[in-house]
């Protein structure tokens, strides 16, 4: 997307959320996500979700907040976005519930139809835990038409922040499975995380086949 015709014009990134909650992260992370973005020419923008999709074929790079997903209907995204969005490199997750069924749905399909995906990278902020039924997340991501295509341009995959669960094992461990060109992976548990479940998390990940032999896996502490 281009900017407006303003000289004192900022970076700008994109968010679907009605709230600006990009303008509440810490000011470090929103620096480094305006650093890793490869748009030129940015300010805040606010978009309603149909409005963001359908201008997805002109981004490079998309943040996306998973609360707004949650209460998007995931059956009208294949509408918004019924062609390839060949432009989208980077996709940044932000607050993203693994154990959500449409949010889900949700990324899966940008993540599908983004044939030239290079980075996807997932946020969390210290939120308060909502309990989800997490059994119709587990039947989608257990399905063998879950993602159906393979993530040949995905080089880079950085996951923060995160608590360990089957949901999000079951994530990576089919992003690892679709991306025979990955080159890194980075892990970051929550700061909360005792010695065991990060041992668990690291021994879990470890033992998930990959499509790439080049993958490294760098597992942070928080």
């Amino acid at each position: 997307m281009t900017g407006n015709n303003n000289n004192n014009t900022k970076r700008r990134f994109v968010t679907c959320t009605e709230v600006d909650r990009i303008s509440y992260l810490p000011e470090n992370l929103i620096e480094l996500i305006l650093k890793k973005l490869p748009v030129q020419d940015a300010g805040v923008e606010r978009l309603y979700l149909a409005s963001l999709l359908s201008n997805i074929p002109c981004l490079v790079g998309l943040v996306i907040d998973g609360y707004f997903l949650q209460f998007s209907i995931a059956e009208n995204i294949p509408k918004w976005l019924p062609h390839p969005a060949n432009s989208l490199k980077c996709l940044y997750l932000i607050d993203f519930k693994f154990g959500d069924l449409y949010q889900l749905q949700g990324v899966l399909y940008i993540i599908r139809n983004s044939p030239n995906l290079r980075r996807l990278d997932e946020y969390n902020q210290d939120l308060p835990n909502v309990h989800l039924d997490v059994k119709p997340s587990l039947t989608y991501l257990e399905a063998s038409d879950c993602l159906d295509q393979t993530l040949n341009r995905l080089k880079t995959i950085n996951i923060m922040d995160v608590e360990r669960s089957k949901p999000l094992l079951l994530f990576i461990k089919l992003l690892l499975e679709h991306s025979p060109t990955l080159e890194k992976i980075s892990i970051r548990p929550r700061a909360t995380a005792d010695a065991q479940e990060k041992y668990n998390f690291s021994k879990d990940v470890t033992r998930f086949p990959q499509a790439s032999s080049k993958a490294e896996l760098h597992y942070l502490d928080p």
